[in-house]
């Protein structure tokens, strides 16, 4: 078996297994839980899925009084249940088409999931959240505990967020849905709630486009941003042939950055992208001097997932080979008197997934985290999506990489989290999950964030090693 084929093993469960360490010394004041959501299973029954597909798996590591107790669990989700029943990929998925063809897959427009996209701890639950719905689990067991509240708000062809934030000016969750327009334009609203799940605030508006795909988003005092991705061909998907990504595409006002005020009646601001460029994520927004600066991952040509698809399938993608550059930082800046809008795509920045301190969302930021490929493994392109060695600290002002730590061409890792230790802004551990394939083990890995390039100050074994993680998060 090939490194890169290695991420399709379904991953072993544990319940409450204490950490060795195996260097370095655990933060006695270090005190929280650092989460991962990521594709477990990998197959329907019979159905091999593309590794997005994969039904979500949580891990958790809760750091207390110099010690680590980890836990990880396939969720509970209604839909694998009856699909192995079945034998079966039952629902349509976003990167994997039901067998049958055209007419298997004909007319069925909206996208299912399978939980695996994003995790966040909101309203005494840990929750793993994809477009179709959010699902609640215990925070401490990681039992399934059955749908997220804030699936109230889906109905009819609506998706959800797959990656809501934290306002920290409201102290209140943020989350989208956007609804296809039938006679019109799709629609977005945006929605706070709190930590009851109450309703707190609502904007909506017209998106002016048929098939857009928003993706990530995150707050400034005065504004929601939202990425969209790209632009989805309502007909080419509804015909059946091809997945919903590869009926994903840059047409005009497909890949843009969308601002929307939070109060009043506002305009919704769109931002384009660089012509033939696409991006997924944020990694922060702010307001200063009457310009709103936004930092974005941006990937030059639309990017190849045909690679995570089953052994069989991975030339059949209508994206295949078609990936570019990146992924660099890009810095939007836009001065909201004028509209006056520039990009910046910083080349000496690479990296997906960015990340800042969290008490600087909506603020002022210089540093972001990134994992970027850093060392090139077996996988079979390079910036080859989930197979990165390296993690990147990011100067988005200079636009430039500060510090790198590679952990090797046969070392996976996952997106960083930066968890903050003093006041300076890089004064902190980062945390990644590692997977040596050369030993066949898992690692969490804690670097110091102001000396990146020296390695990891702190090294935990897992009881087995985990695939990579769509994103992970710190609950403190």
């Amino acid at each position: 078996m090939s490194d890169f084929e290695a991420i399709f093993r379904t991953p072993a469960e544990a319940r409450q297994v204490e950490l060795t360490v195996t260097s370095g010394t655990v933060p006695a004041d270090l005190k929280g839980t650092l989460l991962r959501n990521g594709p477990g299973v990998q197959h329907a029954g019979q159905t091999p899925l593309h590794f997005l597909d994969g039904y979500a798996f949580i891990a958790s590591a809760r750091f207390e009084a110099g010690r680590v107790v980890y836990s990880a669990r396939h969720v509970d989700l209604p839909i694998a249940r009856q699909e192995q029943a079945a034998g079966r990929l039952l629902a349509r998925r976003v990167f994997t088409n039901r067998p049958g063809g055209r007419l298997g897959n004909a007319l069925r427009v909206k996208p299912h999931s399978s939980a695996s996209h994003d995790v966040y701890a909101w309203g005494g639950s840990v929750v793993a959240a994809d477009l179709d719905g959010h699902h609640a689990l215990d925070p401490a067991t990681l039992d399934t505990t059955g749908p997220a509240p804030v699936n109230r708000l889906l109905g009819g062809l609506a998706t959800l967020s797959a990656m809501p934030r934290v306002d920290p000016f409201t102290s209140h969750l943020v989350v989208y849905t956007a609804t296809p327009g039938v006679l019109g334009a799709d629609r977005i609203a945006i929605v706070e709630l709190d930590a009851q799940w109450n309703e707190r605030a609502r904007v909506e508006r017209s998106l002016g486009v048929k098939g857009a795909v928003p993706h990530d988003l995150t707050t400034t005092e005065n504004h929601y941003i939202v990425v969209q991705l790209g632009m989805l061909s309502v007909p080419q998907a509804a015909a059946g042939g091809c997945t919903f990504i590869d009926a994903i595409g840059l047409q005009a006002q497909g890949a843009r950055i969308l601002v929307i005020p939070r109060r009043g009646d506002g305009p919704l601001r769109s931002l384009p992208l660089p012509p033939g460029c696409q991006s997924f994520h944020l990694a922060n927004a702010y307001e200063e001097d009457g310009v709103l600066v936004v930092d974005t991952a941006l990937h030059e040509g639309l990017v190849d997932f045909s690679r995570l698809n089953p052994a069989a399938d991975r030339q059949t993608s209508t994206h295949a080979g078609r990936g570019g550059g990146g992924p660099f930082i890009a810095r939007h800046t836009l001065r909201l008197d004028s509209g006056e809008h520039r990009v910046m795509v910083h080349r000496q920045a690479p990296g997906e997934a960015p990340s800042v301190r969290d008490d600087l969302a909506g603020r002022r930021h210089r540093f972001a985290y990134t994992s970027v490929q850093g060392s090139r493994g077996d996988e079979p392109v390079d910036n080859a999506y989930y197979w990165n060695h390296a993690v990147a600290k990011i100067d988005c002002d200079a636009g430039a990489t500060v510090s790198l730590w590679d952990a090797g061409p046969r070392v996976h890792v996952t997106a960083p989290q930066f968890v903050a230790r003093g006041e300076a802004e890089d004064d902190g551990w980062v945390m990644t999950w590692t997977h040596d394939l050369a030993m066949d083990r898992g690692e969490l890995v804690l670097l110091d964030a102001q000396h990146l390039a020296s390695g990891p100050v702190v090294r935990l074994a897992l009881p087995a090693p985990l695939p990579p993680a769509s994103h992970v998060c710190w609950a403190a």
